[in-house]
């Protein structure tokens, strides 16, 4: 493909937005109408079984069966004279959440955060009702497309994996004896199992970790590589957002914990619930000037699929200043500067690398890591471990002596490089595994966790668990939610 070449006779590509491993997207316009569209091909090692072009296909199917404003509309489907398969999208400008949240300086306030996800849940009500079911939700295929009066409307991508339920029997789903589809950080148990009867009830538990990866900094499961976090999140229970953020209401915190029920049977049943659930929370929510924290997260290593999240022209830029009933209102300025999925954003905080996207698993070697997962799943089942502390990323190294107890990590929101604003900031402390006795600055504040406000600035941390102690120090940011993990091995 190349700039300026004329596709089905009408659309004449204009710049290459982004290159994954399944497929390539580029703008593009139609030379009869004008119209700008996003066109993506599905590259030619992908195409070599009927099947991978039938589940490239599947996603115009799905976005035509739901015909919902929150999901990306495809509008054509082709074949060049060269044999590649081609989506002709609607065009999205905006960035994907994954950017927003990793990116925006402050971060977006819990309320917003909520009204997303609502759009989201609304999306997926609809899909649900139109019998697909996503199966690969997550936050880079959830994007906040900047529409004509500046309003983000949240769209739901890459149906590319999704299952279909016809007549009940399952037999429109694309899936093969012995593979995994998704991306593994957010898919469910029975998902992870390889079980070929999932439901929409995956889909709820991706919201819901989702929803817990942004209220929270980190994610509810984590594992230093893809086969240790299929049998971790097979065979253990998420992290406890009540031990984690015991400062959001309970009625958020609810919702969060009653999708990432283990057992989807106890899990709840469907998207009508959560939108009914998470509109009570909104109203609650709406002059709460409370933030999101920064993101922490650290995962397996980065295999980017950077066709999910849909390239857009934006710049980096300050989070969205107001809401309305329809979306994010998104800043205004001079959205100029192309972005990609593989471009560095430079953050303050970086979110770390997404794993690997779409097809995770399947073919080649990988088979043989799934078998020996698979076989450590089929014997822990039944255990009740939980999973191993990962402590998150910070914003700065940490040195640990080989010799010493594993140190505290400190999980900074940061601020403006610079600032220093004079006020009131929060503070959140946990400890994991089990709790222990915290000294803030010598003053004790009792057990873990604690919530608690300090004045702007550095302050010193102490801990206390069993005869163990352990310091460090976090800084405090006006307006926003600072947390440190202590962790006790």
């Amino acid at each position: 493909m190349e700039s300026g070449q004329i596709i089905a006779g009408k659309y004449r590509l204009n710049q290459l937005l982004g290159t994954g491993g399944m497929a390539q997207v580029w703008s593009a316009t139609n030379t009869f109408t004008e119209r700008q569209f996003a066109i993506k091909f599905m590259l030619p090692a992908m195409a070599r079984t009927a099947e991978a072009a039938q589940r490239f296909l599947m996603e115009a199917k799905a976005s035509a069966r739901i015909n919902h404003p929150n999901i990306v509309e495809i509008m054509d489907v082709g074949q060049t004279d060269e044999g590649a398969l081609f989506l002709v999208m609607e065009l999205l400008s905006g960035v994907s959440l994954d950017t927003a949240l990793r990116r925006q300086n402050p971060p977006m306030t819990i309320y917003e955060m909520t009204v997303i996800m609502l759009d989201v849940a609304r999306a997926l009500t609809a899909a649900h009702r139109a019998g697909v079911v996503h199966r690969d939700l997550k936050p880079t295929n959830i994007y906040l497309h900047k529409d004509r009066v500046g309003i983000a409307v949240p769209k739901v991508l890459d149906f590319g994996v999704s299952k279909f339920h016809d007549d009940g029997s399952g037999s429109g789903a694309l899936t093969v004896a012995g593979t995994v589809l998704g991306s593994p950080l957010y898919m469910s148990p029975e998902q992870a199992m390889g079980a070929p009867n999932v439901d929409g009830r995956t889909d709820v538990f991706a919201f819901g970790g989702i929803l817990f990866e942004a209220l929270v900094g980190f994610r509810c499961y984590d594992a230093p590589n893809f086969n240790a976090l299929i049998v971790t999140i097979a065979t253990t229970q998420p992290r406890s957002i009540d031990e984690l953020a015991p400062h959001l209401p309970e009625s958020l915190r609810a919702l969060v914990r009653d999708c990432l029920v283990t057992d989807k049977n106890k899990r709840i049943k469907g998207f009508e619930e959560i939108v009914e659930r998470l509109s009570l929370v909104a109203s609650v929510l709406e002059h709460d000037p409370a933030r999101l924290p920064s993101p922490v997260t650290k995962g397996p290593p980065s295999d980017p699929d950077a066709t999910n999240a849909l390239p857009a022209v934006v710049r980096p830029s300050d989070r969205p200043p107001s809401l309305t009933d329809t979306g994010v209102r998104m800043p205004s300025g001079n959205f100029s500067a192309p972005w990609t999925p593989s471009a560095s954003l430079a953050p303050p905080a970086v979110r770390a690398p997404a794993p690997p996207q779409g097809l995770v698993i399947g073919l080649g070697v990988l088979a043989l890591g799934l078998a020996v997962a698979l076989l450590v799943i089929a014997v822990t089942r039944n255990t009740t471990s939980t999973p191993r502390s990962i402590t998150p990323a910070t914003t700065a190294p940490v040195t640990t002596a080989p010799t010493a107890p594993p140190s505290a990590t400190s999980v900074q929101v940061d601020s403006l490089p610079g600032a220093r604003v004079r006020g009131i900031g929060s503070l959140v402390v946990v400890a994991q595994p089990g709790t222990c006795a915290l000294s803030v600055n010598g003053s004790p504040l009792g057990a873990t966790p604690v919530s608690t406000q300090l004045a702007v600035g550095e302050h010193s941390l102490k801990c206390d668990a069993g005869g163990r102690s352990k310091t460090g120090k976090v800084t405090v940011t006006e307006a926003q939610t600072a947390r440190y993990l202590f962790t006790f091995d």
